[in-house]
C-alpha cells in the first residue's frame, strides 16, 4: 500500500527563503519580471529572466543562474544553481547571515511536528533505529538476527550508541545550565 508522504515543514532557522516555483508563478500572474519578496523582516526586490534571477538581500546583489533540466515526458524543470558553486540544482536558495546558499551549504534542517530540539529529534531517531532493528522495549541494543549481515548490524549499534551520545551529552548540558 502506498503511502502519502508529509507536507514539507519549515526550516528551523530564521533563513529568508527565495523559491524560484514561487517566484514564476508570481511573474506569470502579475505579468511583470520584477518582484518585491516579503517575509515580515525581510523585504527586497527581485528581477526573474529566463536565464537568470537577480535578488538583493543583505546590501549586496546577488545573481543566481537558472538552469533547465530535463523532466520526464520531454517536460522542462527549470532550478537554480547555488552561488557557492556547489554541485547540484535547487528549488529554493536561502539567505542567512550573509551570503544566499542551498540548504546544504547552511546545513538548514527541516523541523518535525513531534519534536523541536535537537535532544528530542535523537530521541526520536534512536527509538526509531531500536525497532528497526527489532529490539524489545527496554532494550538498549537489538540482538543480531540469524539472518542479518554482521557489519551492517554493526553499523546500526554504531548509530545507537552515537545517538544516545548526543541525548544525553544534551540533557547533561541542561542539567549544568539549572
Amino acid at each position: 500500500m502506498k503511502t502519502t508522504k508529509a507536507p514539507r515543514v519549515p526550516v528551523l532557522e530564521n533563513a529568508f527563503e527565495v523559491n524560484l516555483p514561487k517566484l514564476m508563478r508570481a511573474a506569470k500572474a502579475t505579468g511583470s519580471s520584477r518582484l518585491v519578496l516579503d517575509d515580515g523582516d525581510v523585504r527586497t526586490v527581485a528581477v526573474l529572466t529566463e536565464t537568470r534571477l537577480a535578488v538583493f538581500l543583505g546590501g549586496r546583489q546577488w545573481v543566481v543562474n537558472i538552469v533547465p533540466v530535463q523532466c520526464l515526458r520531454d517536460r522542462v524543470r527549470r532550478l537554480m544553481t547555488c552561488p557557492r558553486a556547489h554541485e547540484g540544482n535547487f528549488q529554493s536558495l536561502y539567505f542567512l547571515g550573509s551570503e544566499l546558499a542551498c540548504r546544504h551549504c547552511h546545513a538548514l534542517r527541516y523541523r518535525t511536528n513531534i519534536a523541536a530540539n535537537g535532544t528530542d529529534r535523537a530521541r526520536i531517531a534512536r527509538s526509531k533505529l531500536l525497532l528497526k532493528m527489532g529490539a524489545e522495549p527496554g532494550e538498549l541494543v537489538a540482538a543480531r538476527k540469524p539472518f542479518k549481515w554482521r557489519k551492517k548490524h554493526l553499523f546500526l549499534v554504531s548509530c545507537v550508541e552515537r545517538l544516545t551520545f548526543v541525548h544525553y551529552r544534551n540533557v547533561r548540558e541542561w542539567l549544568r545550565r539549572t
